[in-house]
């Protein structure tokens, strides 16, 4: 039953009704405040702070092609999704095998937003396993008959495992009224492929260049308004480091390997490729670790008074990466007491091998420079061939010319 002021329930009590332009007055004012949350929520959404928090949170729950589409035109028109899932910006730079274990070890923390313009940038402090370090402490651990690929994932679900924070940021470009993430793949990957020529220069024992073109290539990510460059340029960053120390301590080291480094049963003889190579086996008798170790072998020809050097050529026999290597060889440096083997093929011109005679020295080491605990000593493997495949012994009555002396000859 209704009057004009009341509603009656079915108990036929009174309900005081509202008047209808009071009831439409709160329906219009409601609806006012659902588009204005709608439009603060999509305003936040769109802001620097709100698409770098989107785009975290996209790549912690593995969203990857979300993460894409979140990225500028012009990097997309660089790189394919395909393309992107292999270098995934403030992702960890590890294989697929390690990517998400190390994806759910890290932590982000996003600070600020700075805006100038169309562009921006959000901070974001990164703390996640220290990859090179973790890599090499779980080699060490796993002795002889196991890989450190074995313990990682225990190691990440435990918690057990070095850390290392850093800041970065997130750049962002405004594009057809849309904040989107810039990668800057073009020029990342300029910096990447530099990044190997210094690598390779530091494994050639060019510390000069391997330090310049480092800090050239630090110095530009720094600058670089490119997503994760700063991560990038940490961890070159560590890699600079350790070049800088090992120069630091040459004329250690090359006291260190005259005195303490040794070769044993050095003989050439024909590799499986049927080529001339050099097989032995490299001792350290110290108390350093060693890093890397090459071999030079010199060439000479002539006798007595005539004698002179026609060629020499370098042959690195240790080398013990300074970057994870997502647990695909063995990252353990040549420690005190332990005995190696080695082998490799000879690539001085046919006419030097034909008319001179080789002589096998230690031409340089690098000490480790990484604070991970070094494994116990095993029983040495089995012989190489210069291919990288098990092999016998040398032969020595097989071996042509007879087995070198490690030390040059005096004229």
């Amino acid at each position: 039953m209704r009057s004009n002021d009341c509603t009656y329930d079915g108990d036929n009590r009174c309900r005081i009704g509202k008047p209808d332009h009071i009831r439409g007055w709160r329906k219009a004012a409601a609806a006012i405040a659902i588009a204005l949350v709608a439009t603060v929520s999509g305003c936040a959404r769109n802001t620097p702070h709100g698409v770098a928090t989107r785009y975290l949170a996209n790549l912690r729950q593995y969203k990857y092609a979300a993460c894409y589409a979140m990225l500028t035109e012009q990097d997309r028109k660089t790189r394919t999704l395909a393309e992107f899932l292999t270098e995934i910006p403030m992702g960890p730079d590890a294989d697929p095998v390690w990517f998400r274990p190390i994806l759910r070890a890290t932590r982000f923390t996003i600070g600020s937003e700075q805006r100038n313009g169309n562009i921006a940038s959000v901070a974001v402090r990164v703390t996640m396993p220290d990859l090179p370090l973790w890599e090499r402490t779980l080699d060490a651990a796993a002795g002889p008959n196991r890989s450190g690929a074995e313990l990682a994932e225990p190691s990440l679900k435990s918690g057990d495992y070095p850390r290392v924070t850093f800041d970065d940021l997130i750049y962002l470009l405004k594009e057809h009224h849309h904040w989107r993430v810039v990668a800057a793949f073009a020029r990342r990957d300029h910096l990447v492929d530099l990044h190997r020529e210094a690598a390779a220069a530091f494994r050639e024992y060019d510390f000069p260049t391997a330090i310049a073109q480092y800090e050239s290539i630090i110095a530009q990510l720094r600058g670089l308004e490119a997503t994760d460059a700063l991560g990038l340029a940490y961890r070159y960053g560590a890699e600079l480091d350790q070049i800088q120390a090992a120069r630091a301590q040459i004329p250690e080291s090359r006291d260190y390997a005259a005195r303490h480094v040794g070769l044993s049963d050095v003989a050439m003889r024909m590799s499986e490729e049927r080529v001339p190579a050099v097989f032995g086996a490299i001792v350290n008798r110290g108390k350093r670790a060693v890093d890397n170790v090459q071999i030079a072998v010199t060439w000479y020809s002539g006798h007595g008074k005539d004698l002179k050097a026609a060629f020499t050529e370098r042959h690195p026999i240790i080398v013990t990466p300074l970057e994870f290597t997502d647990f695909s060889r063995p990252v353990i440096p040549l420690q005190p007491g332990e005995r190696r083997p080695f082998g490799f093929i000879l690539t001085a011109p046919a006419p030097v091998q034909r008319d001179a005679a080789p002589y096998v020295t230690i031409g340089a080491i690098v000490f480790t420079q990484s604070p991970a605990p070094l494994p116990h000593l095993k029983a040495a493997p089995a012989p190489v061939n210069a291919s990288g495949a098990a092999a016998a012994p040398p032969d020595h009555r097989a071996a042509s010319p007879a087995a070198s002396p490690s030390r040059s000859p005096q004229p």
